[in-house]
């Protein structure tokens, strides 16, 4: 009796992922179900209720995570809108176009350097309102939009690192740790992305040919990740790598020094100035310790299981970089849309939070960890911790919605080993670079191409593409799963921590 207890804690997921994936509701129809789900079980069944103190208490700690990721999402959004409106993203887009460099590489910085590096520092796709105008311009069409949804695989670091720094607050640990950990799960998607991305570019003759490139820059990316999430900060780690890997690739690409200066013409500093205003802000408000200390302690918000800075968000610097382009250059952004267009993602990541809390206070991911610890096979639990987080990713269109809905029962299972954070780290990883294969990021991809009148004859096919993201999330399966192995069986939580 008790192991069909523990097991009904599944209930509310699996109720999330039918309505989403057999009757293709919403992620925040979806996440509602799951909720009313959850609590029907907390009701019922006697293990899982709670006091109303303790309903409270999870309000509270889903408001302030939610709290987290709104004061990134809409300043994120609102930047995006400045940066779009003043002509940035086609300065971008046309001084990429003007170096002279073989397609193929060009698609390989791209898509392990830059794109990383953009949608790092913004998030929700938006580098592809850069990489889809490119992209159509250097190859057909249906390659191209193959391509583009291959460059969101920057997930768990994507818009400052949010999805990393809220699982590590689900899970009560330091976004450092976690980062970490998820580079190196994440370490062999990026290289194995590189060689997928010429094979779909030219084939075995393109991969053979320049599978050197794609594994030296997927490697890089992995590396600097590590470095970055291990050495500095995880909010700039996805930032800093992805810009050095594309440099790094225009380096290995040019045979002459005078092409090497080339790529600094037309005044790239000033291209790339919302960027570097970005990076600037992030690391003074970081490096000097005063004002991090200020910074960190002015406005905490707290309940018994979660804290968090409000002046410490990266949310804060999007918005202080917009306000100043915008006294540098004022344009018209409609308030309205920005609201509009974080309407959806912040109500389901509110009832996705509400959820994991509800979950975690009643005792549901407790119970359910230790059931499918006790009765499951080692061997079968690493091979399954992957793909939970990969449908978490997928069913939900959303790194952070993937780890709110599964991360606490994967940590939990790892603590079983003294390594759930490693667990967690499998589930960030997995979520985060399953996202891509998603339907919203699908339909993103397509109404970006109808957006931008980018060859309109082009009628392309949905369920085309999601069958492509399927077959390429397979091998991204087994590089986590590989890295998983060997970090579970060398215990290397422990070694770096």
């Amino acid at each position: 009796m008790s192991i069909l207890i523990s097991i009904s804690a599944i209930i509310p997921i699996v109720a999330v992922i039918i309505c989403i994936l057999c009757f293709k509701r919403n992620a925040v129809f979806s996440s509602i179900v799951g909720l009313a789900t959850a609590g029907i079980i907390v009701i019922a069944i006697d293990s899982y209720r709670i006091s109303v103190s303790q309903l409270l208490g999870v309000l509270q700690s889903a408001l302030i995570l939610s709290l987290s990721a709104v004061l990134v999402i809409i300043p994120g959004l609102y930047l995006n809108g400045v940066i779009r409106g003043q002509g940035y993203i086609n300065k971008i887009t046309n001084w990429f176009e003007s170096i002279s460099i073989v397609p193929e590489k060009k698609a390989l910085i791209l898509l392990l350097g830059f794109l990383p590096a953009v949608e790092s520092l913004t998030g929700f796709g938006v580098s592809m309102f850069l990489s889809v105008p490119i992209l159509f311009k250097l190859f057909p069409s249906k390659k191209a939009l193959k391509l583009a949804l291959l460059g969101m695989n920057i997930m768990p670091w994507g818009t400052l690192g949010l999805a990393t720094v809220i699982g590590s607050s689900l899970i009560q640990v330091y976004p450092t740790k976690l980062g970490t950990l998820t580079s190196l799960t994440s370490f062999l998607v990026f290289p194995y992305i590189g060689l997928v991305s010429l094979y779909v570019i030219g084939g075995l003759k393109a991969l053979l040919k320049y599978m050197s490139t794609a594994l030296l820059l997927g490697f890089s990316l992995s590396g600097l990740l590590f470095i970055n999430n291990y050495y500095i900060y995880t909010e700039t780690a996805g930032v800093i790598a992805g810009t050095v890997t594309g440099l790094l690739g225009f380096y290995l690409s040019f045979s002459k020094k005078n092409q090497i200066k080339s790529i600094w013409k037309n005044k790239l500093l000033k291209i790339f100035l919302p960027y570097i205003l970005i990076l600037i802000l992030i690391s003074v408000t970081r490096l000097i310790q005063p004002l991090n200390y200020f910074i960190t302690n002015a406005i905490v918000l707290k309940s018994h299981n979660v804290k968090f800075s409000v002046l410490s968000s990266p949310g804060i610097v999007l918005l202080v970089v917009a306000i100043i382009l915008q006294q540098k250059q004022p344009i018209t952004v409609s308030y309205l849309q920005v609201l509009q267009k974080a309407k959806n993602a912040c109500l389901s990541i509110t009832s996705f939070l509400i959820l994991s809390q509800l979950m975690l206070q009643s005792g549901m991911i407790k119970n359910l960890a230790v059931t499918l610890s006790q009765h499951t096979q080692q061997a079968i639990l690493l091979m399954l911790s992957p793909f939970m987080g990969m449908i978490s990713g997928f069913t939900t269109g959303s790194n952070v919605g993937g780890n709110a809905l599964l991360i606490g029962v994967q940590n939990r299972i790892g603590q079983e080993w003294n390594q759930g954070t490693l667990f967690a780290a499998v589930n960030n990883s997995a979520a985060g670079h399953t996202v891509f294969s998603s339907i919203p990021i699908i339909i993103l991809v397509l109404t970006i191409v109808k957006d931008e009148n980018i060859f309109s004859h082009f009628q392309a096919n949905e369920s085309q593409l999601l069958k492509f993201t399927l077959k390429v999330s397979i091998g991204i399966y087994i590089a986590i799963l590989l890295s998983f192995y060997a970090i579970f069986h060398i215990n290397g939580e422990s070694i770096l921590f």
